[in-house]
């Protein structure tokens, strides 16, 4: 088929040397020889070959003639999809813009490679169709139908982004949106470096109706060292308290390194140094640690240095102060002489003793312990708050008095799914097992030693498990049974003893266990939030304080933070579920740092918060162009291509895909290849007759 048949006329051209070489006439001048019996058979020889010369000229004449023709009209050789139907045309590109983009490539970086591709694809389609760019950060803007005007600026403006989205998750909204248009055709591209950690080609949603090209660009294999995670050893954080952080650094080289130093930053200045050893794809701990001070928010970060890779070589982290914990003791015989002695003008605990019929149940809110001491019973409207109060992230520690009603705890007790009250037990025994390795006791033991003194016990109740419990045994009986369990339940912690804390039932209240046991769970009972955040998706976060609705707090980059970055201010979304509020950054944090949240009429913040970027695009492998064919084949994905080629114009290709491969090209050469054989054919002729 040709595009352009009416340049077919052009053949008319080919009798123009036929003409020539009829109407060419030679003159033969007559020279007299008195014998000629030689020359009959070589004249005869001759006039073949310039008769054949001749003949070979005029149909290399031909032959240019018609393969330039021919080269007008543009052939091409059709195939299933050049036949689509006619029609509008809505074209979706997704660019990489992810980090790992911003590796070497043919125009110094794979995102200007992945921007040209764009632009091409671009240049391949009709003014009037219409167009869709998606990046990693999937917002709302981008959803919305672009002139190819449009679409080439929004291509000019893309920027690395810190969010890294998974393939089938950008193809599962790419394919729902050109599906919402009413159109003959819908293609879709994704350009990308198909790094291993996203691209997963095997959950890839198929759609038969939308025509997908996926253009690998190769990204590079570099060997990368990155810092991978923090965990902080200590019950809380407060004034003088010291913080133990380990550190785990990961090598995704396949070369080992040697004494790869870290430091440790707080408010700015160095706190900590260390180095580590990381096998080659290996990971590797070190263990740093520093003092808190007078800091009413601690934020700081741990790096490292790594080139080229250098997104992920610091973990920024901030930790809240505990500078109060709210304490209430519930009594019913009276004040504990042992928690009063032991919490009683401490400066970290707000300690406060209130008998059962005087209780304000405005303070069961916001967290901390409460301690329900030898209660001879447990209300119904009591028992309801004080598990809605462990559900909020509360902790509660139920110390049951002798003949107590069983029922009444039970009540309270089965809501939260704990071990239940069962008989009393006169019989003395002692404790036989501690659970050291518990939460409960971080930084209490170096090591259970074998002639570690446990409480002994002279009367009991009897904990009895009965249907789903999730509880843990921290101080086990030699008989057997537990003196003391752990129950998790909602975000809070409840913890029952089995026996009153008198000298009369234990010696527990003597021993040196028992004020790591209930300071710890004082310490505990703060409310706890995550020491950092990833830049991916729009998960929620958590929040420590209550905040107004009406008057949100505004989010600032921290002042501290070493890059000299500007405190840009930011109202985050806040809202409220149950009990907890939870701040929605709708990916407009683009920058890993430390930040502080800050109401605006107060100088002072209330809390800090910070992000990294995602680990996800730290290991740099990625698929070959020839493994992605493999994968789509293996896969025999319907209405799919692969565009294998880097180099390949991507405008040359849709035009190859949709109207058929182009001959014109090959035609030319052959007019000139023509050409030639007539300029060498000629040249031939005249030497002969020279000769």
């Amino acid at each position: 088929m040709f595009t352009y048949p009416l340049f077919l006329i052009g053949l008319v051209a080919v009798g123009l040397p036929i003409a020539i070489h009829l109407l060419q006439l030679r003159r033969y001048k007559k020279v007299y020889f008195s014998n000629v019996d030689m020359l009959d058979e070589l004249q005869s020889e001759d006039r073949r070959q310039r008769n054949l010369r001749q003949l070979l000229i005029l149909a290399a004449r031909i032959l240019a003639i018609i393969f330039l023709v021919l080269a007008f009209c543009q052939p091409v050789i059709g195939n299933k999809r050049s036949q689509q139907q006619q029609g509008g045309t809505v074209v979706s590109v997704f660019v990489d813009n992810s980090f790992s983009m911003e590796s070497g490539g043919m125009d110094g970086s794979l995102l200007e490679s992945a921007r040209r591709k764009a632009r091409e694809i671009a240049a391949a389609y009709k003014p009037g169709d219409q167009f869709q760019l998606l990046t990693n950060d999937l917002n709302g803007d981008q959803f919305q139908w672009l002139s190819r005007e449009e679409f080439l600026t929004a291509v000019d403006a893309l920027q690395p982004s810190p969010v890294s989205m998974r393939l089938s998750a950008v193809a599962g909204r790419q394919q729902q949106f050109l599906r919402s248009r009413t159109s003959s055709q819908h293609h879709a591209y994704m350009i990308s470096d198909f790094q291993r950690s996203t691209a997963d080609l095997t959950t890839y949603p198929s759609d038969s109706n939308i025509l997908t090209t996926f253009i690998p660009l190769g990204g590079s294999q570099v060997a990368n060292v990155y810092i991978d995670s923090l965990a902080f050893d200590c019950p809380a954080y407060h004034a003088g308290a010291h913080v133990q952080v380990e550190v785990t650094v990961r090598n995704d080289g396949d070369r080992a390194i040697e004494s790869l130093p870290l430091r440790l930053s707080i408010g700015g200045s160095v706190r900590a140094v260390a180095s580590v050893n990381v096998a080659a794809h290996g990971s590797a701990t070190a263990k740093m640690s520093f003092a808190i001070g007078n800091e009413a928010i601690v934020q700081g970060m741990v790096e490292t240095t790594d080139y080229p890779i250098t997104f992920d070589d610091r973990l920024y982290f901030s930790l809240p102060i505990v500078h109060r914990v709210p304490m209430m003791v519930i009594g019913g015989r009276g004040e504990n002489t042992f928690l009063h002695r032991l919490f009683e003008g401490d400066t970290l605990v707000s300690y406060r003793h209130m008998s059962a019929s005087q209780i304000d149940y405005a303070l069961l809110t916001g967290g901390g312990l409460v301690v329900v001491d030898e209660l001879h019973d447990i209300p119904s409207g009591l028992g309801q708050t004080l598990c809605q109060f462990v559900e909020e992230g509360g902790t509660l520690l139920v110390i049951p008095v002798e003949g107590a009603v069983s029922e009444s705890y039970n009540g309270m007790l089965s809501l939260m799914r704990t071990p239940l009250l069962g008989q009393w037990s006169n019989s003395k025994t002692r404790a036989a097992q501690v659970a050291a390795e518990m939460p409960l006791f971080r930084g209490v033991f170096s090591g259970q030693p074998d002639d570690m003194e446990l409480p002994t016990v002279a009367g009991h109740y009897r904990l009895n498990t009965i249907g789903a419990t999730v509880s843990q045994s921290v101080v086990r009986l030699l008989d057997g049974g537990d003196y003391l369990t752990c129950t998790p339940y909602g975000k809070g912690t409840c913890y029952l003893l089995a026996a009153p804390l008198r000298l009369e039932y234990t010696d527990f209240v003597q021993q040196a266990l028992f004020v790591p046991t209930l300071y710890n769970m004082a310490l505990f009972s703060t409310p706890s939030s995550l020491p950092y955040h990833m830049l991916e998706g729009d998960a929620p976060i958590a929040l420590l304080g209550n905040y107004d609705a009406g008057q949100p707090p505004h989010l600032l980059h921290s002042a501290i933070e070493p890059s000299g970055s500007s405190r840009d201010l930011l109202i985050p979304d806040i809202r409220r579920i149950g009990s907890q509020q939870y701040m929605l950054t709708h990916g407009v944090i683009a920058q890993a740092g430390n930040y502080l949240l800050q109401m605006p009429d107060s100088e002072s913040p209330t809390e800090g918060i910070s992000f990294n970027y995602s680990r996800q695009e730290s290991v740099m492998d990625f698929f070959t162009p020839t493994e992605v064919k493999r994968l789509v084949d293996d896969m025999r994905m319907s209405n799919y291509s692969v565009a294998t080629s880097a180099q390949r114009s991507m405008t040359d290709y849709i035009r190859q895909r949709s109207q058929g491969r182009p001959l014109w090209r090959h035609c030319l050469l052959l007019a000139l290849a023509a050409l030639l054989a007539e300029t060498l054919l000629i040249a031939t002729t005249q030497k002969k007759e020279t000769t």
